[in-house]
């Protein structure tokens, strides 16, 4: 051994290692430590305490002096930065782990090994000591589920991963609980990824109950990102444009985000506003007019006090009905997939791409990053509608929360004000929330929960949940927010300002079609403005 300030060399006579005890260097001056010197080979696999079936996992062994020791073919190292590592590894933190398909060969040292061992948000997450025997080997490891909400008619889904191969993401699916990988293809200046995996279609588990979807995520820097979710035929191409780090440099405005909805639905796709609501600039325009499916929802910092939720409830407040959903934008090994995820409630019918799409659009949907959360009002689920009389009334809400880590509180929000909430200061795993709320006028209606635990993953990402609303509706009265409206309108203006002033511009035919979604959305506000008697 040499010592690379010093250039001194040290000598070790290997024949003498006694296992964790030190070793004199000759000449004196220097020691080394034989952690672990005897090891075996294991194969080892993971059941399904109740099925005996081996189920796909993320697990990590670590050493006692806690050194990570991944199963046969997954990396020690893993690097974690963008467009990295993106096999079937995952870091949080500094926390490493590997994905296996329920069976895995690994060496391991005799004696003490921990275990750590996940598999989405409805198994119990598993932390033990193992005692590895000299002769030992297998090795048989048990998790155990603690819902299944798959047999209730619901799905769960990832809107939005980049990066991993089509059989990769079916793997972490499975290990993550998900049914559903909506793996995003995207061009990044001169780089394009995941291009090459749209032909093939979608890829489907043995079993049936986890599809990996190929799709495009739509960007342009300023006006806004979309994912197109489950589009049948020719991809919407091209994926960007104008914007460094997105189109190619120089490319000009060719279209806007209206346009890439429109040929979306007309492949009976699904459009998703992804990490609603940035970039924001086009989004208020296309959420005016109908365009937007659903808003892909992120719970960064203080319990809901974020734009992210906050503009969502502006929309809804202005009657824009838009079903909340979960998907990570996952784009290295920093993030699991699924570690914020959609459930959707497909009920009796088949699970599919399509069933899934139907369910988020008729709203019964909740985002979460641990908590499974039920509502109803007046047992009306989310996306439905109670009708309410001219002269108001109540309305009974039911919250159901259960989760695999603590959470400290759930709330139901009516127009996004707090109307019903229950606290466990020192958290709880299951908590229901039943009351009288009064209504007396149009609105919506939602249930939401959060942890103090956190963040979990380099993205500093909440534990929190929240559903989709029921809607109220009363003869004679639309809902409306002046406020909201404004602000709107300012959105727009601005939008339009940029792509006439600041924008790479098109030719003028083209020019003509990006500015005219600006332009239809502004006279839908301010019709609905002169409708409520309001001078702007």
């Amino acid at each position: 051994m040499s010592d690379s300030k010093t250039g001194k060399q040290y000598a070790f006579d290997l024949g003498h290692i006694v296992p964790e005890r030190e070793l004199e260097a000759h000449p004196s001056g220097s020691r080394i430590e034989i952690l672990e010197r005897d090891k075996v080979w294991l194969q080892g696999q993971v059941l399904d305490a109740v099925t005996q079936r081996p189920t796909p996992v993320r697990l990590a062994f670590r050493s006692k002096q806690g050194r990570y020791i991944p199963p046969y073919g997954h990396r020690t190292e893993i690097n974690d930065g963008w467009f990295q590592d993106y096999g079937a590894d995952v870091k949080l933190m500094d926390t490493s782990f590997a994905y296996v398909d329920g069976t895995f060969q690994v060496e391991l040292p005799v004696g003490e090994v921990f275990l750590e061992m996940t598999k989405g948000f409805e198994y119990l997450p598993v932390r033990k000591k193992l005692k590895i025997e000299p002769h030992q080997r297998e090795l048989n490891l048990e998790i155990t589920r603690l819902v299944d909400f798959r047999s209730r008619g619901w799905v769960t889904a990832d809107t939005h991963v980049h990066f991993l191969s089509p059989s990769t993401a079916v793997l972490e699916g499975q290990a993550e609980g998900l049914n559903l990988i909506n793996l995003l293809a995207a061009q990044w200046g001169d780089l394009f990824t995941n291009v090459g995996d749209l032909s093939h279609g979608p890829l489907t588990s043995r079993d049936g109950e986890m599809i990996v979807w190929v799709g495009t995520e739509n960007r342009q820097h300023l006006l806004g990102h979309l994912g197109l979710l489950g589009g049948h035929g020719r991809p919407v191409f091209p994926m960007s444009a104008s914007g460094p780090g997105e189109s190619y440099l120089g490319d000009p405005l060719w279209t806007n985000l209206a346009d890439w909805t429109e040929a979306c639905r007309k492949r009976e796709g699904l459009v998703v506003a992804v990490h609603f609501p940035y970039p924001t600039a086009e989004l208020a325009a296309d959420i005016v007019l109908g365009k937007i499916d659903a808003v892909e929802l992120y719970p960064h910092g203080e319990h809901f006090h974020t734009l992210r939720f906050l503009d969502w409830y502006r929309y809804l407040n202005c009657g824009y009905r838009l079903p909340a959903v979960g998907g990570t934008d996952k784009m290295g090994a920093y993030m699991p997939a699924g570690a914020n995820r959609t459930y959707a409630y497909l009920g009796q019918d088949e699970f599919s791409f399509a069933n899934f799409a139907k369910a988020v659009r008729r709203g019964n949907t909740f985002m979460t990053t641990g908590p499974l959360l039920l509502f109803q009002a007046d047992g009306q689920t989310p996306g439905s509608e109670i009708k309410l009389g001219a002269g108001g009334g109540t309305t009974e809400v039911l919250v159901e929360a259960k989760s695999f880590v603590p959470f400290h509180r759930l709330e139901v929000v009516l127009n996004g004000r707090v109307v019903a909430s229950r606290e466990e200061p020192s958290g709880t795993r299951e908590m229901t929330l039943r009351e009288n709320v009064p209504l007396s006028g149009p609105g919506w209606l939602a249930a939401r929960c959060a942890s103090k635990i956190g963040p979990t993953t380099g993205w500093t990402l909440g534990i929190q949940a929240h559903t989709s609303p029921v809607y109220v509706s009363v003869p004679g009265q639309e809902l409306f927010s002046a406020p909201a409206a404004s602000y709107f309108l300012t959105l727009i203006d601005g939008a339009e300002t940029w792509v006439r002033n600041l924008a790479t511009r098109p030719d003028p035919e083209r020019l003509a079609r990006a500015l005219q979604v600006f332009t239809d959305a502004r006279e839908h506000l301010h019709r609905r403005l002169h409708q409520h008697g309001i001078k702007h």
